[in-house]
């Protein structure tokens, strides 16, 4: 192996927000992780070297050539010393990583990531990490941080080193092979165009409600209108983020019944948004979503950095005499089908739906993205972990929900990343309580009716 390679699908779904912002740093991904011990960072660094030999990921490298982007592995590389930040103050902490959260890291120019290591005001000694979104996804961080703590710990305790990752250059060369395969390519169009096509045109429901709908209804005097053009402006991407935790209790009662119920987390969270955004939105069956799929499937893909997720369209049509199980059915049913053709690209997938009804590019049906985030249980004794993430400033859909188990408290930490001249802080919370109430309610008692759900949005 070795060379050059073409971005894979989920590549090429990240490159597209470039292509659609003024600004690069909408695809960076930072995050921190941090736990209340003394770390040796001289060692951590050791550990970081070693890391790098380990995760070929973290040695990726970009390139443009007559317009074309590509990628390429180095051999090796090391850091001598890696920065050391002490803050005398959680606001200090918040202003620094804030600002370099939203420096866009220079992909082009060989750099793929940032990296410091930190004291918090509150003595925890942790990891800053900013990286491009092409080279790694959330979850692909979150390997690299486990990854490298297990490194760490073998040091420090001179034991065998964690169990090798593996090659997300090997990845690269099989996703690369599955997605110019033109027997799946053929299938995947049909699945989609068959897709697309049924209940017809798709609806824009707004999480902020249905104004821009209303205001570009009037102006274009077409009462029928399905799609906005405001949501998606470039020029509009300046986005906010806000968090809310869903308690250790009411956690805890989400993951039971998932468990219980064969239910995956991200049906349940999507099923809870999907209904209120039904409720402020004509109470439409018809609610479009963005999915940001992480693809980890196997064994083999849970234990490989690198950049996996692309974006899920997710279509549900869902009448209000339906059960809140039969919600949770039909969930499945279209994951089902959309995880068939994970290696279809969703430049093309956007492109017909474009095509198949008109929309401009600026036009979009999906309000809004979610993504859960699986952390696995942190087994690190009584060791508390911080785990943060930043926004870069920028985003493309109108509102980001992440989601994911709160290794600090046990409960679940929803985190919202907003276009801030499309969506209020309010809007948000507003989303967010309803959300949790619907999820309650319809986990208590799976066969409440979605009209009931729909009678409870306040």
């Amino acid at each position: 192996m070795g060379g050059l390679y073409d971005l894979t699908p989920s590549q090429q779904n990240i490159y597209m927000l470039v292509t659609f912002s003024f600004h690069k740093e909408i695809v960076n991904v930072p995050a921190s992780f941090a736990v209340n011990r003394d770390l040796d960072f001289d060692l951590l660094t050791k550990a970081l070297n070693l890391e790098f030999e380990r995760n070929d990921a973290l040695r990726l490298r970009f390139t443009k050539t007559d317009g074309k982007i590509q990628q390429y592995f180095v051999d090796e590389f090391r850091m001598q010393s890696v920065p050391v930040l002490h803050f005398g103050s959680a606001e200090e902490e918040e202003k620094f990583f804030r600002k370099d959260a939203a420096a866009p890291i220079r992909f082009l120019k060989d750099e793929t990531f940032r990296i410091y290591f930190y004291t918090a005001a509150n003595g925890n000694r942790g990891v800053y990490f900013n990286c491009t979104h092409l080279a790694l996804d959330a979850i692909g961080i979150m390997i690299f941080f486990m990854d490298l703590m297990g490194v760490y710990r073998a040091l420090y305790n001179r034991t065998a080193l964690p169990e090798p990752l593996y090659s997300f250059e090997d990845y690269i060369v099989k996703e690369l092979a599955r997605a110019n395969d033109p027997g799946r390519l053929q299938k995947g169009e049909a699945f989609y165009k068959a897709y697309f096509a049924e209940g017809g045109e798709p609806f824009y429901a707004g999480v902020h409600g249905n104004q821009l709908l209303e205001k570009e209804r009037k102006k274009t005097g077409d009462p029928d209108l399905r799609v906005t053009k405001a949501a998606y402006a470039p020029q509009n991407d300046k986005a906010d983020e806000t968090q809310y935790l869903i308690p250790k209790e009411d956690g805890e009662k989400i993951f039971a019944f998932c468990r219980e119920n064969n239910v995956a987390p991200e049906s349940l969270f999507m099923l809870g948004i999907r209904t209120y955004l039904s409720a402020i939105n004509y109470r439409t069956e018809d609610v479009f979503m963005n999915l940001m799929c992480g693809k980890r499937i196997s064994y083999k893909d849970k234990r490989t950095c690198g950049c996996m997720a692309q974006t899920l369209q997710v279509r549900t049509i869902i009448p209000e005499t339906a059960t809140f199980k039969e919600g949770l059915d039909e969930f499945l049913r279209v994951r089902t089908q959309l995880f068939r053709h994970l290696s279809y690209p969703f430049v093309n997938a956007r492109g017909m739906l474009m095509k198949m009804y008109g929309h401009s590019a600026t036009q979009g049906v999906s309000s809004c993205m979610f993504s859960w985030l699986p952390i696995p249980p942190l087994d690190f004794g009584d060791v508390s972990v911080d785990f943060r993430t930043y926004t870069p400033g920028r985003y493309f859909n109108p509102m980001y929900a992440v989601c994911y188990p709160d290794p600090k408290t046990g409960g679940i930490m929803m985190y919202y990343m907003y276009r801030r001249k499309i969506v209020t802080e309010a809007d948000v919370k507003r989303l967010h309580e309803n959300m949790v109430k619907i999820i309650l309610k319809g986990i208590e008692d799976p066969g409440v009716r979605i009209s009931e759900l729909l009678d409870l949005v306040e």
